[in-house]
């Protein structure tokens, strides 16, 4: 009887290991389409950043129209990535749980925080500005960004290393 009792035992400890693995799965293709496509956009707000501030930094340049060209094409490239981004926020968002879908709002809300600050800087360097306090703006967008982006992964490891072991 005690040997029924371990056999049936490690029989439902082993459905609820495959359970929780086939429910893992689904969630890490979400979080990693989630982390992907944040990162690219990212990169692509960093690089506009960068391409921006030396056109700022050199505007008796010949390079200062390419690089401010360069820096807007890059915001524009960053801007269409809005739906693909979304489209995967929304993937988290099924998949959950709760504190992953949270930090998933929270890294794209400072990733738009992020746009709208290169955005800004943008216009000032076409407009003839001095950077200034957007350059601030823009810095600190970019790490706060970044702060954000690792909760979101710190949330998602332990989401599915919570899936494994429990």
């Amino acid at each position: 009887m005690t040997a029924a009792l371990l056999a049936r035992s490690q029989a439902r400890m082993q459905l609820r290991a495959e359970h929780q693995r086939a429910l893992r799965e689904p969630r890490k293709s979400a979080y990693v389409a989630f982390a992907e496509r944040w990162r690219s956009r990212e990169d692509l707000l960093q690089q506009a950043w960068i391409e921006l501030s030396l056109a700022a930094e050199n505007r008796e340049s010949s390079e200062c129209e390419n690089l401010l060209e360069r820096a807007s094409t890059l915001h524009s490239e960053a801007t269409e990535m809005s739906v693909d981004l979304q489209h995967a926020e929304a993937l988290v968002y099924v998949e959950g749980p709760g504190e992953v879908t949270n930090a998933a709002i929270g890294a794209s809300r400072a990733l738009v925080d992020l746009l709208m600050a290169v955005h800004g800087a943008v216009i000032a360097v076409q407009r003839g500005e001095v950077l200034g306090d957007r350059a601030t703006t823009c810095e600190d967008a970019i790490s706060a960004a970044h702060m954000k982006y690792l909760d979101f992964l710190h949330e998602a490891s332990d989401a599915l290393g919570g899936d494994v072991l429990q």
